[in-house]
């Protein structure tokens, strides 16, 4: 008989333990390498994600601003403007990106994330153009310097991890588009029918009524007090009366300076500028790229210049009319739109007063032009150049950039 030191019946029970340790081994490592996989793409999918969300929000803020730039009020006498606030999920403006659209068809992770976006000015003289929190978070919250231009700051955070991206973003005036005419108006007469006094200079551009013409004894050209006698008189001085062009009747009825999208540009623009106002604005506020009047009966008889021939503007009244008496003068274009279709006189300079542009009045209002040896109105095409509203807004080229990674 064999001794049991000398047996081998527990050789294969022995193998086997070992074979297990060895594939417990490797399986134990093999679920810790696929675990740190595992945490490692979840890492880099919410580091995506925030990336993503930061993206979106910046992208939607720029929107935003399209329809809203926040712009300079750099207008004399008008208010600061409204800042733009700090935007989040729980804000809920009009002035901020929607939350509920940012994270629509995004991944289950954004359920719970949290995005922030921030206007700043890039009015810091040191670095204009380049941005850094320490530098920018100082400046006002609007185009405060009115170069058209600010930063969009936008953060995403998923589960912790904040990605943060900035832009320097800008808007380009947008040219509208309007007849360079030195003057379109229902009627046209003058104050003073002296036969020598010029009292439009047209310099070749368009003078326009839509009356029709000497059968109509105030179309163009006539004396309202007194009243002229005939027809002959009545046209007999209109050539030294306009000069550089001959005044034609006609013009159409129910044609317009400007298309609606036009003028709701430029009103959004005077509202921007701070130069937006439902009644007649002092003389201090009459000067702006664009000034928009809702409703009133404006007279201005000082010596005030409006503007300057450098620096054009545009006055727009809704609805009234509008006076330039003493010795002021306006730099730039006059539009009267007579949203009531007046047919009385909407425009009218007396004394010395006068427009280096044009004036355009829609339907049939009446401009009178009188009464001194001054032309009155002299036609500038550089005028007509500076008619802008605010047009979109888009990221300028090579300052999209990351701050900073999560």
């Amino acid at each position: 008989m064999r001794s049991r030191a000398s047996q081998e019946e527990g050789v294969a029970l022995l193998v086997v333990m070992v074979l297990m340790g060895i594939m417990l081994t490797a399986g134990f490592a093999l679920v810790a390498t696929v675990d740190t996989q595992s945490s490692a793409s979840r890492q880099q999918r919410t580091r995506d994600s925030a990336f993503n969300l930061a993206e979106s929000a910046l992208n939607a803020q720029i929107f935003v601003l399209a329809r809203d730039w926040p712009g300079s009020r750099l207008a004399p006498g008008a208010p600061p403007p409204s800042p733009y606030p700090v935007c989040s999920p729980a804000t809920g403006t009009t002035r901020c990106p929607d939350n509920a659209a940012l994270i629509q068809g995004g991944s289950a992770d954004l359920a719970a994330a949290g995005w922030q976006t921030r206007v700043y000015d890039n009015g810091a003289a040191s670095a204009p153009n380049f941005y850094s929190d320490s530098i920018v978070t100082g400046q006002p919250a609007y185009d405060a310097n009115g170069d058209n231009k600010v930063w969009v700051r936008a953060q995403g955070t998923v589960e912790g991890r904040a990605r943060t991206l900035v832009a320097l973003v800008g808007t380009e005036p947008k040219s509208e588009s309007i007849p360079h005419a030195a003057l379109i108006a229902g009627r046209f007469s003058v104050g003073n029918s002296a036969p020598n006094k010029e009292f439009i200079r047209s310099n070749g551009a368009m003078v326009a009524v839509r009356c029709t013409g000497p059968s109509d004894a105030v179309c163009l050209g006539a004396d309202l007090s007194p009243p002229v006698n005939t027809e002959a008189k009545l046209y007999q001085n209109l050539a030294n009366w306009v000069t550089g062009t001959t005044p034609t009747h006609g013009y159409p009825t129910t044609k317009t300076a400007l298309s609606p999208d036009a003028l709701a540009g430029l009103r959004a623009r005077a509202i921007v500028d701070g130069t937006f106002y439902s009644g007649c604005p002092s003389a201090a506020q009459l000067t702006g790229k664009v000034v928009y009047v809702v409703s009133g009966n404006c007279s201005y008889t000082g010596n005030d210049q409006f503007n300057s021939a450098q620096s054009p503007g545009m006055l727009i009244i809704e609805q009234g009319s509008i006076t330039f008496g003493g010795t002021t003068r306006f730099k730039g274009v006059v539009y009267v739109v007579n949203t009531n279709n007046a047919t009385s006189t909407v425009f009218k300079t007396q004394g010395n007063a006068g427009v280096d542009g044009g004036i355009l009045i829609d339907g049939p209002g009446q401009a009178e032009i009188g009464s001194s040896s001054e032309p009155h109105l002299k036609f500038d095409p550089n005028a007509f150049a500076a008619i802008e509203s605010y047009g979109s807004a888009g990221v300028i080229q090579n300052t999209f950039r990351e701050l900073r990674a999560g």
